[in-house]
């Protein structure tokens, strides 16, 4: 296996260096939706309700496309472990196609849908906000999902770190000015919040493509080679729509309960729901960020057939979910004040406080187990185990979470019944997919033939 970075294969040192780009541009991805959020309740707590009930559609219609084209990524590792790499801009490109197709459908889905996807106090706010960041999707699948494969697939995250940084700092300069009309710009509100979220998606779109069609990365990974290549196009689909499906059905799910809860639990429960969320988003980065390098290790590993750098790399991405585990916690439930302050404006009353707190600690619990969920979820995608994934994702989210929650939400009024079940489901599921790695380590069976 060529190696991705200085340090061993599988080593704990190798995993940080590739991780740790990754888990800053997941950072600034979360503090894209989290800072547009501070930036919204500063402005009204309208606003912010709007955004909480309207974001999970956007996400709806992103994530389980972005868990198909991000597939690209896995067989850019492959390729690059097998010292292929004159399809590694071929593939890219068949998820670009893909992107750019998306385009209009997604337009037309947004602005008919809009008014029938929110519920009837948030509809005045937030179906302008949709119907300009549905569009907006397509943009952002072809920048994070399709042209960040070329670079996260071979180990370069560097170059996704600055990307990530850069746009996300514009995304909330643009959102203080366009909300708040500062200068020459008007006050726009929400509205102003997805402009500039557009702005600065065409920013990171714009500079991952102009080192792709570089005259270096022509030569060496062909990434001018535009042509639709049937055979990666559908390799992508078939690995990556069993967890595109799963995602689907889950934010779909979680975009309806939210819906729920803004028509059966008070305003104020309401909001203290969208701050523990934000909280969450806060923690999440650092796990994300890890399960996306493990994904470009152990893919990378499989292309080679090098069974014992995924069992290291499993030892590593252990140590390092301690870290966010405890992290999260001081952060989240032992000392809580300082990141809600940060995502509230004003000081809050004792009442909302004591509410918050208990949201705060089971969004503890949920981020402690999804440290471990997120690692083995990225490693069975990486062996192409997605079927299994698919389904522990579907059966477990609307089994212990969505369903039991819209009879809890009816009766108690009140959001934390969800969070409860969600952290539930997240502990009962690492049980499932540590017992599903656990086989494949004993069958250790080769890559398929490409």
């Amino acid at each position: 296996m060529k190696s991705l970075t200085k340090y061993g294969s599988g080593s704990l040192r190798e995993l940080w260096a590739v991780a740790w780009p990754l888990i800053i541009s997941s950072a600034s991805n979360m503090f894209m939706l989290v800072g547009d959020r501070i930036v919204l309740a500063h402005y009204s707590a309208d606003t912010f309700n709007a955004n909480l009930g309207a974001m999970p559609w956007i996400w709806t219609a992103y994530c389980p496309i972005l868990t198909i084209i991000s597939i690209a990524g896995v067989l850019v590792g492959r390729f690059n472990g097998s010292g292929e790499y004159g399809r590694i801009g071929t593939t890219v490109w068949q998820m670009l196609w893909f992107s750019a197709v998306l385009l209009v459908p997604l337009a037309i889905a947004g602005w008919f849908l809009a008014p029938h996807l929110l519920a009837p106090g948030l509809r005045e706010l937030g179906v302008p906000y949709l119907r300009i960041l549905f569009p907006n999707v397509a943009i952002s699948l072809a920048a994070s999902g399709a042209l960040a494969a070329f670079y996260t697939g071979r180990g370069k995250t560097g170059f996704v770190f600055v990307v990530s940084v850069v746009t996300n700092l514009l995304n909330v300069l643009l959102d203080i000015f366009l909300v708040f009309g500062i200068g020459p710009f008007p006050e726009m509100g929400i509205v102003g919040s997805a402009v500039g979220t557009v702005i600065a998606t065409l920013a990171a779109l714009f500079l991952f493509l102009f080192p792709f069609l570089s005259k270096k990365s022509a030569i060496e990974f062909r990434s001018r080679d535009m042509r639709f290549n049937r055979h990666l196009f559908w390799e992508c689909l078939r690995i990556g729509a069993p967890n595109g499906f799963a995602a689907f059905v889950n934010f779909s799910l979680w975009s309806w309960i939210a819906q729920v809860m803004a028509n059966f639990v008070p305003a104020e429960n309401f909001t203290a729901f969208g701050v523990s969320q934000s909280a969450f988003y806060c923690m999440l980065f650092f796990i994300e960020g890890i399960s996306f390098g493990v994904s470009t290790v152990v893919s990378n590993a499989y292309g080679a057939n090098d069974w014992d750098t995924v069992v290291r790399n499993s030892r590593s991405w252990i140590k390092l979910s301690a870290i966010a585990f405890t992290a999260s916690f001081l952060l989240m439930v032992a000392y809580p004040r300082p990141l809600v302050a940060i995502i509230c404006s004003g000081s809050l009353p004792d009442s909302f406080y004591r509410m918050l707190y208990g949201m705060l600690i089971l969004s503890w619990v949920a981020i402690a187990s999804e440290s471990v969920t997120f690692n083995l979820r990225q490693t069975l995608t990486a062996f192409g185990d997605t079927r299994f994934t698919m389904w522990v994702n579907i059966v477990f989210y609307s089994g212990i979470v969505v369903f039991p929650s819209y009879v809890l939400l009816r009766k108690t009024h009140d959001a934390t019944s969800f969070l409860a079940a969600e952290a539930l489901s997240n502990v009962v599921m690492v049980l499932f997919y540590a017992t599903r790695f656990r086989r494949w380590l004993r069958l250790r069976p080769p890559p398929p033939a490409q």
